[in-house]
């Protein structure tokens, strides 16, 4: 009888991960035993160290899954329009809207995150050291110079006891800081569509610092109408050692004044033309415009017997969007963001530890303005009541204090553990104060995460892991709005709160070089988009209970010196457990906006000067609503990429050829999960093509 037959109709579901994959799970350890056979005690990894578990720890003692992306995979040959272009090589993790500008990236591992309609939820985005995830939670990353990045690490799964306030992981993003410097000079890159970029470098090391000072201005006609976008990005990363200890400053200034935003079309209109926007898009000119300044700095110095560290920023940003649909559709804030970080690391013994606590503030002066059907600035057209549907001031404050330990057990195990305490306030204060209701509230949440995590070295160059923890994630401002169509916190919306579990081993053979993760996780209160009747805006509500189960496999074969494969593949199983909405039950169905497989493939050939790069991503089909009735199919994306550089003496010039889609395949690039009116597809552009050209003067 089929699985689905036998599946009662109350209770929990049962396990729905396919049994091959669970046998594999259950006998992980016995198999890479099998598999890789007698190891040379020489033949071991190389060593790696991490900070994103904030402990610097080396990659072969952390007990947690967890992949680093160097400076080539993330920058060489790259058009540096998202992080997806970068994170696609890790398993777990999916990326969507790399195209719409307005609505930014969508990255989601093991599925926390995919209920975004614009930015990222439920990660933690770090870009040296500073939060780039404000403390309610949300993240916005058009502030990052993907082209300027030294390597990128990703922590998957909840690790709320590290930086609170997340359920899916942490992805830690570090610029160059001129250590390595490439001299003065710069660049443009010109591709299909109207892109353009053009770049100016400066980088320097000294006796005891180093700085990397880059700007970029980009232009985008983009694929489809109404998709231009405008950008110009300074950065600065500057490193300074002084006697007493060592100290970076970093500098970050965005001007954003146009990103068009083409909205989502129903399936109809993508038959008829991919290219099109929608057409309230087109109607109401729908955009948006950013500016961001960010200042921080990092203090470390020795302190007795360990290390103490200390960190400060500050963040400003304006922002300005006219949303595709009628109403309340105009947004605007300003924010305020800032915060402090102290920590302090010491031995005790065979044990490393750290101390440290985290203090963040956020401040959003928001309105929301109506448009109607007319174009007329009015929100009810039966009064003469002002264009203004929302006004208030937001604020969040956010203070966390956690321990996190490293011990070393003998020769052959590690023991982590992390135990974390955060207090949560949200404040809105009504201004508008609509037929003189005063809807100003306030909301806390006082959080006790932990993990814990076991490694065992068990043969040389090969390391097994388990890890267990728990996390939660607290809805944002924006996702606290009310359906009722007032100002305030929706009453019923709640923190969502998971569980996780992970076994895992990674090591290296000969060429091989593997890493290979099962997990767990139950979710319960998720927190899940909807839309009202009239369509256009999102709101959220709370689903049950949910299950994640997964397997995800990382390879790396090294055939000859110049070759270098990589593979990665994902096995997803994430389902409701619990989730009734107008009396229709969800349960099992799988969640939205996810594929339940993703491969990815890799060939790349370095030889001196010279680099060439083939890639392949599969992703499966995935469903648009929770009730799974719109379904997207399967797709395989290929791209391509050769380059080299020249020097003749300080001089050295560089140069790229890429092709995205190589095969012009017809896919789509963002899901909008349970829209209205069936307005769930943006597509993806077809073939298109970029080149590149960059002149240093170097030192």
């Amino acid at each position: 009888m089929p699985r689905a037959c036998r599946r009662r109709p109350d209770g929990p579901v049962p396990g729905i991960l396919p049994e091959r994959v669970r046998l594999t799970a259950r006998a992980l350890p016995a198999l890479l035993v099998l598999f890789t056979g007698p190891v040379p005690a020489q033949e071991v990894l190389e060593p790696m160290t991490v900070t994103a578990p904030r402990i610097a720890t080396p990659l072969t003692e952390l007990p947690a899954a967890v992949d680093v992306i160097d400076t080539a995979a993330a920058t060489e040959g790259r058009q540096g329009l998202q992080l997806d272009e970068a994170l696609n090589r890790i398993p777990g993790v999916f990326a969507q809207n790399r195209y719409n500008f307005a609505q930014d990236v969508r990255v989601s591992i093991r599925g926390f995150g995919a209920r975004a309609p614009f930015g990222i939820r439920g990660l933690r985005i770090l870009q040296d050291g500073i939060p780039e995830t404000t403390p309610d939670g949300q993240s916005q990353v058009d502030a990052i110079d993907l082209l300027n990045v030294s390597r990128i690490e990703v922590l998957r799964g909840p690790n709320a006891a590290l930086y609170g306030n997340a359920t899916g992981g942490v992805v830690g993003i570090t610029t160059r800081d001129g250590s390595d410097p490439r001299g003065h000079g710069g660049g443009a890159l010109l591709g299909s569509y109207g892109f353009q970029r053009l770049e100016a470098l400066s980088e320097a090391r000294g006796e005891r610092g180093s700085y990397s000072l880059s700007f970029h201005d980009l232009s985008f006609d983009g694929y489809r109408d109404q998709s231009r976008a405008e950008k110009r990005l300074l950065r600065l990363h500057l490193a300074q050692g002084f006697d007493a200890g060592d100290l970076e400053l970093h500098l970050r200034a965005l001007d954003a004044p146009l990103t068009e935003d083409p909205g989502a079309l129903t399936r109809a209109e993508v038959d008829a033309d991919r290219r099109g926007a929608a057409p309230l898009a087109r109607t109401l000119d729908s955009r948006q415009s950013a500016e961001q300044l960010t200042l921080g700095g990092q203090w470390r110095q020795p302190v007795g017997a360990g290390e103490l560290r200390l960190g400060a920023f500050a963040t400003r940003r304006d922002y300005e969007q006219q949303l595709p649909f009628f109403g309340s559709s105009q947004v605007a804030y300003e924010r305020d963001f800032d915060g402090v970080q102290v920590g302090y690391e010491r031995d005790f013994g065979p044990t490393r530890a750290l101390f440290g606590l985290d203090v963040e503030r956020q401040r959003d002066d928001r309105t929301r303005r109506c448009i109607d059907s007319d174009l007329e600035p009015v929100c009810d057209p039966q009064t003469d009541a002002d264009p203004l549907a929302l006004d208030q001031r937001e604020r969040a404050r956010s203070r966390g204090l956690y321990l996190h330990t490293d011990t070393l057990l003998g020769d052959d195990w590690n023991l982590a553990l992390g135990a974390r305490r955060d207090r949560i306030r949200f404040d809105i204060d009504d201004r508008l104060r609509l037929d003189g209701a005063d809807l100003s509230g306030r909301r806390t949440f006082d959080e006790t995460s932990a993990s814990a995590g076991l490694i065992w070295h068990w043969s040389p160059g090969h390391r097994a892991f388990a890890n267990a923890a728990n996390a939660f994630e607290t809805p944002t401002f924006t996702e606290f709005a009310n359906p009722a169509g007032t100002g305030g916190f929706n009453p019923d919306l709640e923190p969502q709160y998971a569980r996780a579990f992970e076994i895992g081993a990674r090591g290296e053979t000969g060429m091989l070089a593997y890493d290979v993760t099962a997990h767990v996780t139950r979710v319960r209160d998720e927190l899940i988009p909807f839309q009202l009747a009239d369509g256009g805006r999102n709101f959220y509500r709370n689903a049950g209970r949910t299950a994640r189960e997964g397997l995800e496999v990382g390879l790396e074969l090294r055939p000859a010196p110049r070759w270098n494969l990589r593979a990665a593949l994902s096995l997803n199983d994430f389902r409701y457990r619990e989730f009734t909405v107008d009396d229709q039950s969800f349960r099992g169905n799988r969640l939205p906006g996810l594929p339940a497989q993703q491969l990815f493939l890799e060939a790349a050939w370095r030889d001196g000067p010279g680099f060439a790069v083939v890639d392949a991503l599969y992703s499966g089909s995935r469903y648009a609503d929770d009730a799974n009735e719109v379904r997207v199919s399967a797709d395989t994306v290929v791209n391509a990429r050769v380059g080299r550089h020249w020097d003749h003496g300080r001089l050295r010039a560089e140069g790229f050829v890429a092709v995205n889609n190589l095969f012009d395949t017809e896919t789509i690039d963002n899901l909008r999960i349970n829209a209205r009116f069936g307005r769930y597809f943006e597509p993806a552009p077809d073939r298109n093509f970029l080149v590149g050209l960059r002149l240093y003067h170097r030192p």
